[in-house]
C-alpha cells in the first residue's frame, strides 16, 4: 500500500469518507493522495490536512496508480471524455458511480485502460463499510487484487457480477439510511415506552451494532439468532408480532428493490 498513489476525481461525500478511512487504516498516508474537484469548497477540509488538491484534473491522472471517480453519474460523460486523454494502461480507474457500468466507461475512454467498479458505503469512513467490486473487460485478476486489498483497509469487500452491482448499491450502499431510520424509530418507541431521549437512543444505538456484530460473528442465521431471545408467550415475541403487522421485513425488502432500480436508471439517464 505504501507504494500506491490514489487519486480521486470528485471530492464529495463517499470519496471525503473513503480518504478518512484509509488515513484511519494508517496503510495510507497523506502524500499518497490527491484530490480534485470543481467546487472549492469540496476541497477545504482535504486541504486543510495536507491532502493535495486542485482543480485540475491532470494532477490525478498524472501521478495517480488507482484513479477512483466520485463524480455523479450525469455528469459521467464529460469526466470521462477528459480522462481518455490522459490515462494510460498502467493505471487502475475506480469507479464508485451508482449505475454505470464498466462497459460505459470503457467505451468513453476507448484505449484497453483497466476499470474495477466498486461501491464503497459511508460505513468506510470508520473501516466498518461491506464494499463490493466487478471488474471491467481489461480488469485482471492482478488489477482487482489491488483494488480488493485496498478496500479491505476499510471493511470487507467481496467480489460480485457486474450484473449484481446495483442490487449492492440497494443494499450495502443505501444501507445504512434504513438503518438509522430504524435506530431513530426504536429510539422513538423507547422514548414513547418512558425512557428519556438520549438514554433511548444511546440502547437503540449500541443494540443495533451489537446484533450486527452477533450475525458477522456466529455460524447461526440470523433467524436462529431471533428464535434463541424470543421466548413463548414473552415481551420478545409480543415485539415481533407488532412487527410483522407493520410489515417491516417487506418494506426493508422493498427499499432494497427500489434503491436497485433507481441505481439502474442512474446508469442509463
Amino acid at each position: 500500500m505504501e507504494n500506491y498513489r490514489i487519486g480521486f476525481i470528485g471530492a464529495g461525500n463517499m470519496s471525503q469518507a473513503l480518504i478518512a478511512g484509509l488515513l484511519d487504516s494508517g496503510a495510507v498516508s497523506k502524500e499518497q493522495l490527491a484530490a480534485v474537484d470543481p467546487l472549492p469548497a469540496a476541497l477545504q477540509s482535504l486541504d486543510a490536512i495536507g491532502i493535495r488538491t486542485s482543480d485540475d484534473m491532470s494532477i490525478v491522472t498524472r501521478d495517480s496508480d488507482l484513479v477512483f471517480l466520485g463524480v455523479k453519474p450525469q455528469v459521467a460523460q464529460s469526466v470521462l471524455t477528459q480522462l481518455a486523454q490522459t490515462l494510460s494502461p498502467e493505471q487502475i480507474v475506480v469507479s464508485m458511480m451508482a449505475g454505470v457500468q464498466t462497459s460505459q466507461i470503457e467505451m468513453h475512454i476507448v484505449r484497453e485502460i483497466p476499470v474495477v467498479r466498486v461501491m464503497p458505503p459511508p460505513l468506510v469512513r470508520l473501516r466498518l463499510g461491506a464494499c463490493a467490486l466487478c471488474p471491467g473487460r481489461f480488469a485482471s485478476a492482478n488489477h482487482l487484487l489491488r483494488v480488493r486489498q485496498l478496500l479491505e483497509q476499510v471493511g470487507s469487500a467481496v467480489e460480485v457480477s457486474e450484473a449484481q452491482m446495483d442490487a449492492v448499491t440497494g443494499l450495502s450502499g443505501s444501507g445504512p439510511a434504513y438503518v438509522y431510520a430504524i435506530i431513530d424509530a426504536l429510539a422513538d418507541g423507547g422514548v414513547r415506552a418512558g425512557l428519556p431521549r438520549a438514554t433511548a437512543l444511546q440502547l437503540a444505538a449500541q443494540t443495533v451494532a451489537g446484533a450486527g456484530q452477533m450475525v458477522l460473528r456466529s455460524e447461526l442465521h440470523p433467524a436462529q439468532l431471533k428464535e434463541q431471545v424470543t421466548s413463548p408467550g414473552g415481551t420478545t415475541i409480543a415485539g415481533l408480532h407488532a412487527l410483522e403487522q407493520g410489515g417491516l421485513r417487506a418494506a426493508l425488502m422493498n427499499a432494497v428493490v427500489e434503491a436497485s432500480k433507481r441505481s439502474r436508471e442512474l446508469g442509463t439517464s
